[in-house]
């Protein structure tokens, strides 16, 4: 069922992504070819206030040419372990600190084509303080009751594949 790569080839590497061409033997024998995104991980906040609401961001998100409800998520920067990326983004898109978060999760995005792996931390006992986003980034906070945030991803009003699973695990595990 493995495949075994025969040749490798890096097409692009950017600031955040880079992009690779293999060739694989599959286990029947035949040859083809795999078109690899290769992404660093990341991580995502699952934040839930004592009245059991999320926080949600809003943000517009040039490739889905549209403003997306989300749950606060990046990148983790060098030197950083991934609870200090999460304490850190969750700070900088929303304004809120946490005394009290642990990882609950680590899924693959999409396997098909990209290595990221999102790790998902439960964030509790928030206090608010000031929101420091990025220069490029314009961000909305949303608190949004659980229930409600549920409705939100049946209807189609929340339809970001991280932000739909962190829901549920809030709903679910909460």
């Amino acid at each position: 069922m493995r495949e075994k790569t025969i040749k490798s080839k890096r097409i692009y590497k950017g600031r955040y992504i880079g992009l690779r061409d293999d060739w694989v033997c599959l286990a029947t024998g035949r040859i083809t070819r795999r078109e690899i995104c290769e992404h660093p991980g990341a991580v995502a906040v699952i934040a839930v206030t004592p009245k059991k609401e999320i926080v949600l961001i809003r943000q517009f998100r040039k490739p889905a040419e549209k403003v997306l409800y989300e749950i606060p998520a990046g990148l983790v920067d060098n030197g950083e372990s991934q609870n200090e990326a999460a304490r850190r983004e969750l700070k900088e898109e929303t304004g809120y600190k946490t005394k009290k978060i642990k990882k609950v999760l680590s899924a693959f995005t999409t396997p098909g084509y990209s290595t990221e792996v999102l790790h998902y931390f439960l964030a509790e006992k928030l206090s608010k303080h000031k929101q420091e986003c990025e220069d490029d980034e314009h961000i909305e906070v949303a608190l949004v009751p659980i229930d409600k945030a549920v409705q939100m991803v049946k209807s189609g009003k929340i339809d970001d594949n991280k932000t739909i699973i962190g829901i549920m695990y809030a709903k679910w595990m909460i």
